[in-house]
């Protein structure tokens, strides 16, 4: 499975709430994003095409809106473990494979879990660094002809990422970051 992802859904802001806990103590904590994902996996759809006489893809789009769910518990100021979901969208597209009118679809979904480094700078400014495993599972369908396939493929690859958390206040905390 080759599922690397733009990441507008990453770059946008994720509010965090933490249930009377602040940026600089243990508690636990939930969140979330929004926003524009691209699968780059009509390429992929094209090559496969490629290979079959007769076969050609008339439209592809893999670019589609996405979500991520994540929540942990901060250990200490210093040091904290997350769980992560995050629906990456999907891929929708048609042609014809070897002459028979097809559609296409797909999506794929990822869980989580990383440990978070945690550096305050102040009582409202931390910096945190995060590393973690994130498996990704993916499923493609093609119908065309009154008969519909589907397969499954699911990969591990380390999840990293780095960012700031601003506390508004000790209930509310902004987080903006950046994950690849």
């Amino acid at each position: 499975m080759k599922t690397r992802v733009f990441a507008g859904l990453l770059a946008l802001a994720a509010t965090v709430f933490a249930s009377s806990v602040s940026a600089q103590q243990q508690g636990f904590y939930l969140g979330g994003a929004y926003g524009q994902t691209k699968l780059n996996a009509c390429g992929d759809v094209r090559s496969v095409f490629a290979m079959f006489a007769g076969s050609s893809v008339s439209s592809c789009d893999d670019t589609d809106t996405g979500f991520k769910v994540f929540g942990g518990y901060q250990v200490n100021r210093n040091f904290a473990v997350e769980l992560t979901y995050i629906d990456w969208g999907n891929i929708s597209g048609a042609g014809r494979l070897v002459g028979i009118p097809v559609s296409i679809s797909g999506d794929v979904t990822s869980f989580g879990i990383a440990a978070v480094g945690i550096l305050p700078l102040n009582e409202r400014l931390s910096l945190f660094g995060k590393a973690g495993l994130l498996s990704s599972k993916a499923t493609a369908t093609i119908s065309g002809g009154g008969i519909t396939s589907s397969d499954d493929s699911s990969d591990s690859e380390l999840h990293v990422g780095a960012g700031a958390m601003f506390n508004l206040n000790e209930r509310l905390i902004p987080l903006f970051s950046y994950y690849t």
